[in-house]
């Protein structure tokens, strides 16, 4: 009886915790608009809201947070760096800055600075990897097809969320949206393959695509060309290289290198997607990290009441 009490509980325990599936995107970061794993360079554009970097922040003429949507709530943060800093020109605004390394600003207000470091920089970067890899193995509940020069969205019809795999050349090469069996406001995660993902230089509109829940997951890109965009983009192993345009939505990258604009509105809401298991850090996007110090409590409650039924067998 005791063994099977132990085994109930440890399932109990395990099934909170091993299946994620949850999706908050940017909750590692805070929200922030965009994350760059390494480093964040640019010159003549801006990010409407928080930015966080792992690495360097290298930017001139350029304006970070104007819209005040800090990472990590208001009164948050502006731009967390985790390398150094260098503003020539522009401004960091409505948050604190916390920078790494060494701070050099010219022609600039100096931010409120802070001490406090709120990213594991380190977990961060390995999560989204493990989500990019998550997403792209879900069963596809939708298609996308040729349809003349642009493409067509065929979801299930059932709302809720709908899974579709694409090949990053059928988007580099499409002009239009034609959208069937998609219900308004639902999540559309196109899951791309390809080692390079572009959107037609920015010759497709995506205001068809602005009344739903979006995330572009470029799972294997190395360089990814994206501007035009209503939707998030998920890009972990990329460096964004464009020089024109915007996305309106949150950007994960590996490096950016880019004077895309990115704006505040269109960020990811969480969703609950089925099958979906996120396994680095626990379910970090949720919220629902398993506490060892409970786990501990529980299995130590078992062992004391193994032991009392045995004092009172043994009386």
């Amino acid at each position: 009886m005791r063994i099977a009490q132990l085994s109930l509980a440890l399932v109990v325990l395990g099934s909170g915790s091993a299946h994620a599936t949850v999706l908050n995107l940017m909750a590692p970061v805070g929200g922030a608009n965009l994350y760059a794993i390494h480093d964040f360079a640019a010159t003549s554009s801006d990010v409407e809201g928080g930015v966080v970097a792992g690495g360097n922040v290298t930017i001139s003429s350029y304006s970070i947070n104007h819209n005040d949507k800090d990472a990590f709530g208001k009164d948050g943060y502006a731009l967390v760096a985790g390398g150094n800093l260098s503003l020539q020109g522009g401004s960091i605004e409505n948050g604190k800055v916390h920078v790494g390394g060494t701070s050099s600003l010219m022609w600039a207000a100096t931010p409120q600075m802070a001490a406090g470091n709120p990213v594991d920089f380190k977990a961060a970067a390995s999560y989204y990897k493990g989500m990019a890899d998550a997403l792209s193995g879900l069963d596809a509940t939708g298609a996308v097809t040729r349809l003349w020069s642009g493409v067509q969205v065929t979801g299930s019809g059932k709302g809720g969320v709908d899974i579709f795999n694409v090949s990053s050349d059928l988007f580099a090469n499409s002009s239009s949206w034609t959208l069937e069996q998609l219900v308004p406001g639902e999540t559309l995660v196109f899951n791309v393959s390809g080692s390079a993902g572009t959107f037609n230089n920015g010759g497709i509109s995506f205001q068809p695509l602005a009344g739903y829940n979006v995330l572009f997951n470029f799972y294997e890109a190395k360089t990814i060309d994206v501007r035009g965009v209503i939707g998030s983009v998920l890009a972990p192993y990329a460096t964004q290289t464009a020089n024109w345009g915007v996305i309106n939505g949150n950007v994960i990258v590996d490096t950016w290198s880019s004077t895309v604009q990115v704006n505040s509105n269109h960020y990811f809401n969480p969703v609950d997607i089925a099958g979906l298991k996120l396994d680095k850090g626990g379910d970090a996007a949720s919220g629902h990290v398993p506490e060892p110090g409970s786990i501990a409590l529980v299995l130590a409650g078992l062992a004391a009441a193994g032991v009392a039924g045995r004092k009172r067998r043994d009386a």
